[in-house]
């Protein structure tokens, strides 16, 4: 089992990869309607996120590499 806050981390990078596949298919979306509002709107978000997943990713992988990731049996 995971402890509280390694959990977090794992969860919230997930759910940031999940939004940025998802801008990913928004803007495609838009390729059939060419709203360049609508794409500049996912694009930004999409950028955000991606700089929020990199934070994260640098974050989790400094718990592993400094073995303050621990991983418990039940």
């Amino acid at each position: 089992m995971l402890q509280n806050h390694d959990y977090n981390l794992l969860e919230t990078i997930t759910i940031i990869a999940r939004s940025v596949y998802r801008y990913d298919t928004y803007m495609k979306d838009l390729d059939k309607v060419k709203c360049e509002s609508c794409r500049k709107l996912w694009q930004e978000f999409h950028e955000q996120r991606q700089k929020e997943l990199a934070v994260l990713l640098t974050e989790l992988r400094s718990h592993v590499e400094g073995g303050m990731m621990t991983i418990e049996k039940t």
